[in-house]
């Protein structure tokens, strides 16, 4: 495995690259951490009771990884890529800007309803940084990507009539922030939050922040 910076900006060794089979088992051992920490949380989710959740040794896992810091490095960036890669599918899908950030949304929410135990896992080793410096570049690695596609979005809307003028980036922090402010509602409260109705609501409610008045009608295409 390549070297890659933790979150605190710790370096894992390097290990050569791993076989198909390899790659396999680490994908199961990655999967089964993510479930043990959603039922019990980080501090009781041992390389042991990882171990015992896949039904291997810990030897297992240490051959592996290097380690429980480098295996909850794979854990985040395993759930950031897997939300990642489904998100930017259904928005590649749509064409024309405001049906992509209609999707993004949607996509957003439709993929947490899917897979509580990944988020509920990543709001438990986000707390888990303890220092300032460590969850800056948490956040980072988590946020900027997300950010960076919305912001592109917003871009390409207003480059073709379709959005109305703001600054990109602050929408899109804004945007980010309001799908991430549920999530974190849900994860805590899990029966207070109905996700597909907060996707609606965010959906029309930024399709209004976005629209260009002096644009083309979003449901007729005439012009105003």
């Amino acid at each position: 495995m390549r070297s890659k910076n933790m979150p605190d900006g710790r370096k894992s060794s390097g290990r050569k690259k791993s076989t198909f089979i390899e790659e396999a088992r680490r994908r199961q051992i990655v999967r089964s951490a993510i479930t043990t920490i959603a039922g019990a949380g980080l501090a009781q989710a041992s390389l042991a009771r990882i171990a015992d959740e896949v039904g291997i040794s810990k030897s297992v896992i240490s051959y592996h990884f290097d380690g429980r810091d480098e295996l909850i490095e794979e854990i985040v960036t395993a759930l950031l890529a897997e939300s990642n890669r489904f998100i930017r599918s259904r928005v590649e899908q749509e064409s024309g800007c405001p049906a992509k950030l209609r999707a993004y949304v949607e996509a957003s929410f439709a993929f947490m309803a899917g897979h509580r135990d990944n988020f509920v896992a990543m709001v438990d080793i986000w707390g888990s940084f303890g220092t300032a410096e460590a969850k800056r570049a948490f956040n980072a690695t988590a946020y900027d990507p997300c950010r960076r596609h919305i912001e592109s979005i917003l871009r390409k809307g207003q480059q073709d009539g379709d959005f109305r003028d703001f600054t990109p980036r602050t929408l899109a922090a804004t945007i980010q922030g309001a799908i991430d402010g549920v999530m974190l509602q849900w994860v805590f409260d899990e029966a207070a939050v109905d996700l597909a109705e907060c996707a609606a609501e965010l959906t029309a409610m930024f399709d209004l922040a976005t629209r260009n008045p002096a644009g083309p009608d979003p449901v007729t295409g005439d012009g105003r």
